[in-house]
């Protein structure tokens, strides 16, 4: 179903950042580099990122995670806050600037890849969809910057900015409906490959 022969198309020259790096991925997507990809996700989510957020874990605390809810409000993240050392605090600043920025773009990667392995045959139609999955990538790195700025001026003068609070919460809604979008693409590439192989054997 991924067979080089039949992915093979005409693809229109692109110029610009995003038109370059669209090209890019679909030629370079394969499913073994798809699959690496994926391998790097879940390693990197088993062995890291989640031992990583173990240091600032509180024990049936109200409100467990910020960037894993569809947006939330200043008395959420000041009841985060307000439960947590600031040794822990510090350790989810670092969390947000460090191990989670980099869970972006490692995920953001996999999905790329995933999604222009899919639509190679029809990247002369789609264009950039395939890199859909790098706004998702950059909204969460804006929440996890707001919310490390929100912690940093908590811990100087324990309140909390109403419009950085807001940027993160929003750019938390929006980055989750950026993935329901990148899932749906996933599966609509799948479904057209399934059919575009279907249509391959029956003209043999």
């Amino acid at each position: 179903m991924f067979s080089k022969s039949t992915d093979s198309v005409n693809r229109p020259r692109r110029s610009g950042p995003l038109g370059l790096a669209s090209l890019f991925f679909y030629k370079r997507s394969n499913l073994v580099t798809a699959s690496l990809a994926t391998s790097v996700f879940a390693g990197y989510l088993v062995f890291f990122l989640t031992g990583k957020g173990t240091a600032f874990e509180v024990v049936d605390s109200t409100v467990r995670s910020l960037g894993t809810s569809l947006g939330f409000g200043q008395a959420e993240i000041l009841a985060f806050l307000a439960e947590r050392s600031d040794e822990m605090i510090n350790a989810y600043i670092n969390f947000n600037q460090v191990w989670d920025t980099l869970f972006g773009l490692i995920y953001g990667v996999m999905y790329v890849a995933w999604v222009s392995l899919l639509f190679r045959p029809y990247s002369h139609k789609f264009g950039i969809l395939n890199l859909l999955p790098f706004g998702q990538v950059v909204l969460d790195w804006v929440e996890n910057f707001a919310l490390a700025a929100l912690s940093n001026q908590y811990l100087a003068d324990g309140s909390i900015s109403s419009s950085t609070a807001l940027l993160a919460s929003t750019a938390s809604a929006i980055k989750w409906v950026f993935s329901l979008l990148v899932y749906g693409v996933i599966l609509v590439g799948i479904v057209m490959r399934i059919v575009r192989a279907l249509k391959l054997r029956s003209q043999r």
